[in-house]
């Protein structure tokens, strides 16, 4: 499912109807109809329904909500934001013309008479918003601010039309008054807005309707990872270990073993046949004494971190049966772990590069050159900060304009970056995005990185690389979700995940064995 910014789907608006001939009138009462589909299924008993509507073609759908509402039964007061009619767009106005034409009332609100719908608001039991659309910009402006902080100030429950008023469809960013909406209802493809916070938390439950419009042009390549597209790997009958995959974790220091430990564990979960750590001998006995199935090679250390010669690390990788390697988790910034990454770039296996390997990575000369000379495949899984360190820009920087920043940083060096923050966003070398809708606050914990890396580790052996990456990250967010049901979100911890991810796999291949075709889709 792509999710698109404002000015695409203006475009894919102006596409349908140029190339298929669906009137634009047309697409609107689609997206009424599919709209009051779910009024009607969270709210059947809601006899009072209050409508505000823009001026704009946003204003146009909440007019056709109102409509079939009203010819329901349901008690629907319409208030339009706008002077008068010759404010509205032009399929607004014909809807107008409609809604009156079947006997029903409206009100225009201006800041001159606030009252009334302040006065409304108190006796309604349900609100539709259809104030603004994909194409507005923050902040609101004018009496409309005071509106929407009427809408949130009356406590009733609110359905959005397309966002909710205020919000920016292009951003996770909330800027001046928001309608706080309990379900919001999209249409044709979900937008930023609809999958980031903070402004994910002012959407409430979104669904996104089909209401045909013509398949967005190609050259968009930003997608929200769904079950439907995930491919689950298939343990053949007549497999044995080697062939699910041989994970070699690398990292670990003094006061860090846990980190490999995760890694370890969470790769074994996820179905590698095999797994095993190449730690500094000083703490080979903690990972030792908590891993049962997986197996360590212990090396020599020096001053609680690897000592040991790079090139004997690289022999012995280079000598294993290993599928794919792991590194960085735990391991401390150091110049023989420095030399540890270089060497490691140079094997012919796929890569995992987290923690503290990017940290180390980012002191390696022309190390982006290095990367993209790679004979196979690497994965880069940056939080911001180790992001901001490989990129030299700062967090700020890069929040403002993340996608442009990582896109280009996957298609240079070659490489697949997976940025951690609030939500898990996948870059591809050739320039696709791919957003996780899944995963909670509570994740945000020591290891969970940890976990992830571990979980890719294993997939990659077992799947494309895409499909591979697009699997771990869901089941990553899926598995903490599970966990927080049970754990609560201020005692989650990276091993609770690691504890669902065999649920999560399970629950994961019902889901997609039980999907039914659907005109609308529930995005959470």
């Amino acid at each position: 499912m792509k999710i698109l910014k404002s000015f695409e789907i203006a475009n894919t608006d102006k596409r349908t109807i140029d190339i298929t001939g669906i009137p634009s009138l047309v697409l609107m009462e689609s997206a009424g109809r599919s709209a009051v589909q779910i009024i009607l299924q969270h709210y059947p008993n809601s006899e009072k329904i209050t409508v505000v509507a823009g001026s704009g073609n946003n204003g146009g759908d909440a007019v056709v909500v109102a409509r079939y509402l009203a010819k329901l039964g349901k008690e629907v007061y319409l208030f339009i934001l706008a002077e008068n009619e010759s404010k509205l767009s032009t399929d607004n106005l014909k809807n107008l013309e409609i809604f009156k034409n079947f006997g029903f009332t409206y009100q225009f609100i201006t800041d001159k008479n606030l009252d009334i719908l302040e006065k409304n608001l108190i006796q309604t039991d349900l609100i539709v918003d259809g104030i603004f659309g994909t194409g507005f910009k923050p902040p609101v402006k004018s009496y409309r601010e005071n509106v929407i902080k009427l809408i949130n100030q009356s406590k009733k429950p609110v359905v959005s039309i397309d966002i909710p008023s205020g919000l920016s469809a292009d951003t996770g960013n909330v800027e001046g008054e928001v309608v706080k909406a309990d379900i919001t209802v999209t249409f044709g493809y979900p937008k930023i807005c609809h999958v980031l916070y903070p402004a994910l938390q002012y959407c409430g439950k979104v669904y996104v309707a089909d209401i045909s419009l013509n398949p967005v042009y190609a050259e968009v390549e930003r997608y929200l990872i769904t079950p439907k597209n995930l491919t689950l790997p298939v343990r053949e009958k007549t497999g044995h270990k080697y062939t699910f995959g041989h994970v070699l974790v690398v990292g670990g220091s003094v006061g860090k073993s846990g980190a490999v430990i995760m890694a370890c564990r969470s790769a074994t979960k996820s179905g590698s046949g095999l797994t095993t750590a190449i730690v500094p001998d000083c703490i080979n006995q903690v990972l030792e004494t908590n891993l049962i199935e997986e197996m360590s090679i212990p090396v020599r250390s020096e001053n609680g971190m690897f000592g040991e010669n790079p090139e004997k690390i690289l022999e012995i990788i280079q000598n294993g049966k290993f599928s794919s390697v792991v590194v960085g988790m735990g391991m401390g910034i150091s110049k023989t772990n420095q030399e540890i990454i270089e060497k490691i770039l140079t094997i012919d296996k796929p890569l995992i590069i987290d923690a503290d390997g990017i940290n180390n990575l980012a002191n390696i000369e022309n190390f982006k050159e290095k990367l993209s000379n790679r004979n196979n495949i690497t994965v880069l899984t940056p939080h911001l900060g180790e992001f901001s360190r490989i990129t030299g820009l700062s967090v700020k920087e890069i929040l403002e304009n993340y996608e442009e920043i990582a896109k280009e940083f996957a298609i240079n060096t070659k490489s697949y970056v997976v940025l951690k923050f609030h939500r898990m966003v996948i870059f591809t070398p050739d320039g696709k995005i791919y957003y996780s809708n899944k995963g909670n606050p509570g994740m945000a914990t020591a290891g969970s990185g940890d976990v992830l890396a571990g979980m890719i580790g294993a997939l990659i052996n077992r799947l494309n690389s895409e499909d591979a990456l697009k699997l771990a990250v869901y089941l990553h967010g899926y598995a903490g979700d599970l966990a927080v049901k049970d754990v609560g979100e201020e005692s989650l911890k990276a091993t609770d995940i690691i504890d669902y991810i065999p649920k999560a796999l399970k629950n994961l291949a019902e889901i997609k064995s039980n999907l039914k075709q659907s005109l609308i889709y529930e995005l959470s």
